[in-house]
């Protein structure tokens, strides 16, 4: 083979490679967008899930074992709180929810978290009430807290967004 025949393989072999470790790096961004995506898109439910299921245990736990009644009314507390809430606002802000940037979504989403420990904590003060009564005020307590919460969450996203990098490239 001639000098310049290994030359000509060489340089395809090492193109290859170029392509191989570009096609790698793509498909690591496309990755990395659709966890971002995924955490973006997820982080409240998540949040409130985190939150209500706390909920759930913090009166179970100091309530004792609950039965089906219990678990029913605790139900029924989280849904009652959550259409009382979303009527009120609903009939005092009756334009719809606010567009929010994708980046004001994905720090929304980091600052979560104050939703999550204002309800947990108020979930504790309520898990500590005595009897029946306990069940469904915990749960629209935990409701109440983390909506209410939430929309602060949302303005200090806000905040963030036009004041720093993070999150920039959507």
């Amino acid at each position: 083979m001639s000098m310049a025949e290994d030359e000509t393989q060489r340089s395809a072999g090492e193109r290859d490679a170029e392509v191989r470790t570009e096609q790698v790096e793509n498909g690591l961004r496309v990755y990395g967008s659709g966890v971002r995506t995924a955490l973006r898109n997820n982080a409240t439910a998540y949040g409130f899930s985190i939150a209500i299921t706390s909920s759930y245990g913090l009166v179970n736990g100091s309530g004792g074992t609950a039965g089906s009644w219990e678990t029913v009314s605790f139900a029924l507390g989280a849904a009652i709180a959550f259409v009382l809430v979303g009527g009120a606002f609903l009939s005092r802000f009756g334009k719809g929810s606010l567009p929010e940037s994708a980046r004001v979504a994905t720090i929304s989403g980091a600052v979560d978290l104050l939703s999550v420990s204002a309800s947990v904590a108020v979930a504790y003060g309520c898990s500590r009430i005595t009897g029946y009564w306990a069940w469904p005020l915990t749960a629209a307590g935990t409701v109440v807290t983390y909506l209410l919460v939430g929309g602060v969450d949302i303005l200090i996203a806000r905040s963030a967004a036009n004041r720093t990098s993070l999150a920039q490239r959507q």
